[in-house]
């Protein structure tokens, strides 16, 4: 096993950790509370936010252990940022995407909330063999290196230590760790459009 793949399987396993550290206490947290703050709109919404992020880092940064639908993911983005938008309908009802693609999909909806710093929508199109990812919205923009990053593994890995690139360079570190395709499809204009990123092919 090679000292990079070596090391995203010491974080899979760590965040897989943390994350059921994580949702105990808050499912511990859920019982202590007393009726009337259960009650309480605010806290329940704030309680059941925590818990959707939580299953999503976990399934995105744990390791992949199954087949992912479209219902896992629509279930699973309930943990983005509430201004951010997931549309599925371009994709087949019926589409599965393997464990190790259906968890580069996810980190790939997580660095898509991270490019829509003002909120907006991320579109998923095409097939699990062939998949397109858009961002729309204000300020909507990929992370500085990306582009490079997608064409070397080695870029991606360097990128790793900048906290502010860290779900970019995870994503495609993962990407490159299990062998699947990642590009972009440049506009015409990136000034005012940002790529499209491709899953496959």
């Amino acid at each position: 096993m090679s000292g990079t793949l070596g090391a995203l399987r010491l974080i899979e396993r760590t965040a897989a950790h943390l994350c059921d550290a994580l949702n105990g206490a808050v499912v511990g947290l859920d019982h202590a509370l007393p009726a009337q703050a259960k009650d309480d709109t605010a806290a329940a919404g704030a309680a059941k936010a925590l818990t959707c992020r939580v299953k999503l880092l976990q399934a995105a940064w744990g390791p992949p252990d199954r087949p992912v639908s479209l219902d896992r993911i629509a279930t699973l983005a309930l943990g983005l940022p509430g201004n951010v938008a997931v549309d599925l309908s371009a994709l087949p009802p019926a589409a599965v995407f393997s464990p190790s693609s259906g968890r580069i999909v996810l980190n790939l909806l997580l660095l898509a909330a991270d490019s829509l710093p003002q909120g907006g929508g991320i579109i998923l199109a095409g097939s699990p063999e062939d998949l397109f990812i858009r961002i729309i919205g204000s300020g909507a923009a990929w992370p500085s290196g990306t582009i490079l990053c997608l064409a070397s593994e080695a870029e991606a890995q360097c990128a790793l230590t900048d906290g502010r690139d860290l779900q970019m360079a995870l994503t495609i570190s993962l990407a490159h760790a299990a062998n699947i395709r990642l590009s972009a499809l440049l506009p015409p204009d990136m000034r005012t459009e940002p790529a499209i990123l491709r899953l496959g092919r």
